[in-house]
């Protein structure tokens, strides 16, 4: 049986550094694996490429620029030459990053514009969500309500292997918003919202046939009741433990249908047991505060530490909850991390495992020393 957390650490802990060179709201940040560089991506539709090499004084090296939306996700390869950024241009670039005063633009990778994408009255279409197999040739993207696997062996070739769906009925999808590869690459997760398949487990063992093995789907108490109002909950992010053996979801879960007009949610973090990828099995939950003078307190970004002792977790309510994990079924909050202004959409864990990344509404990258 799940259970339930709750965060009540005493002494919120106030971000060290804060990066501030970009024009508008980032959406994406992500480390490189070696932890020298830092990437993030913008409504200004650029990238910045941050060094870290002194973590104490982090200085902007480059800022890449190609893209004609904003930049929605950015990704590492494994060996930290090539970048991904994807943005709501429907293309992710390609760059060659491995001298990172002067990245080089090696590939494009376009993808069909199937029409205006609405969601809260506003167009969502685009690249949402772009990461790295372990192997670096395999490359998965979120474009609208599909997933697109392609094989970048030869980056300046890139071909595209695979594009699925999570529901025949399209229009109840979202976009698909988060992607990642299992550290082997047989497993990939993805989630989006707007249906009932919105967390999906596929075996890309043969990346050209992508098989869906099982649904991880957040929890509802009348889930007939919350797709027919909209309020169906939603995987906005997802994340594997380093050894693979379990799968975190970042949700707006227990949703409950508090009238005919409307829903609130609980945002949630669940941890899956995916030992056996086609039963996976849910082993705790820990649910976060409701916002301030909100209704709705949604998990839109997870990240385990590298250690895979404990991971955090953004949510609406512009705070972070860093969570132990050790024993998966009894999640313990130790600490909240605060500093952003509004809704925090993506998370980064160095590769030390002190230093954690995060963005969200403001033009900020937050860095926080979580040791």
């Amino acid at each position: 049986m799940a259970s339930a957390g709750r965060p009540s650490p005493p002494n919120p802990r106030g971000p060290v550094i804060g990066l501030t060179n970009h024009r508008r709201a980032v959406n994406t940040v992500a480390f490189s694996v070696d932890g020298r560089l830092l990437a993030s991506g913008s409504d200004d539709r650029a990238v910045i490429l941050w060094d870290f090499t002194d973590a104490a004084r982090p200085a902007p090296v480059a800022e890449l620029t190609g893209h004609r939306r904003a930049v929605n996700a950015v990704a590492f390869s494994p060996d930290g030459r090539l970048l991904a950024s994807g943005a709501g241009d429907w293309t992710v670039i390609l760059w060659d990053v491995s001298d990172p005063a002067r990245p080089a633009r090696w590939a494009t990778l376009d993808h069909p514009r199937p029409g205006p994408l609405m969601r809260d009255g506003r167009r969502r279409g685009g690249v949402h969500a772009v990461g790295f197999g372990p192997d670096g040739r395999s490359l998965v993207c979120g474009v609208d309500r599909t997933v697109v696997l392609w094989d970048i062996g030869d980056a300046a070739r890139p071909v595209r292997c695979a594009v699925v769906t999570h529901n025949r009925r399209l229009w109840r999808s979202g976009p698909v918003g988060t992607v990642m590869f299992s550290p082997d690459g047989r497993l990939l997760a993805t989630g989006c919202s707007g249906e009932k398949n919105t967390g999906v487990l596929w075996d890309v063992g043969e990346p050209e046939r992508p098989v869906r093995t099982a649904v991880v789907r957040p929890q509802a108490r009348d889930w007939p009741k919350a797709l027919t109002s909209g309020g169906a909950p939603a995987v906005h992010a997802v994340g594997f433990s380093p050894d693979g053996r379990l799968l975190v979801t970042g949700s707006g879960d227990l949703g409950v249908v508090s009238g005919t007009y409307g829903s609130w949610r609980q945002g949630a973090v669940t941890v899956w047991d995916v030992g056996d990828p086609a039963h996976p099995v849910r082993t705790g939950t820990g649910t976060v505060p409701l916002a301030r003078g909100g209704d709705t307190a949604q998990v839109y970004a997870v990240a385990f530490r590298p250690d895979g002792r404990s991971l955090a977790s953004g949510c609406e309510n512009a705070t972070v909850t860093l969570w132990d994990v050790t024993d998966p079924a009894h999640l313990a909050a130790t600490a909240t991390l605060v500093g952003h202004r509004g809704a925090v959409r993506a998370l980064a864990f160095h590769p030390d495992g002190r230093l954690l990344a995060g963005c969200g509404a403001g033009r900020t990258v937050t860095v926080w020393d979580t040791r």
